[in-house]
């Protein structure tokens, strides 16, 4: 998924919006990755080439948590057990927005977290 290197790197984050579908591209440094988001069922779907993880929203008291709920490659649908285990967060901090997103593997553990802020390009 082309996450960039384990510490600290500038990021960019672009999206743009068509028919109901959001393609977000973000960059770590030299290292970038695209999505595409969409609703589908009362569900956020995230597709990341030929893999797609359903999420819960939930509003909570700062902010909206996305917990992953399944997932499928090329439309067929995984073993729920072996899917990535991830509760990312976002809120709004000191007028910027903040994330949190931990990614974990069963049996493996956390293979990719990052946090941190934005603010609009001005």
């Amino acid at each position: 998924m082309r996450f960039p290197p384990a510490g600290r790197h500038p990021l960019h984050v672009a999206f743009t919006e068509r028919d109901g579908v959001e393609t977000w591209r973000r960059e770590f440094g030299s290292h970038s990755f695209t999505s595409r988001l969409s609703e589908r069922g009362g569900q956020l779907v995230e597709q990341f080439g030929p893999l797609r993880f359903r999420f819960d929203l939930s509003s909570e008291d700062k902010g909206l948590s996305m917990e992953m709920r399944g997932w499928s490659v090329l439309g067929i649908p995984l073993p729920t057990a072996l899917a990535p285990r991830s509760r990312a967060r976002e809120r709004q901090e000191d007028g910027r927005f903040r994330f949190d997103v931990p990614i974990a593997l069963p049996l493996v553990g956390f293979v990719v977290y990052y946090s941190g802020w934005l603010k609009p390009d001005t």
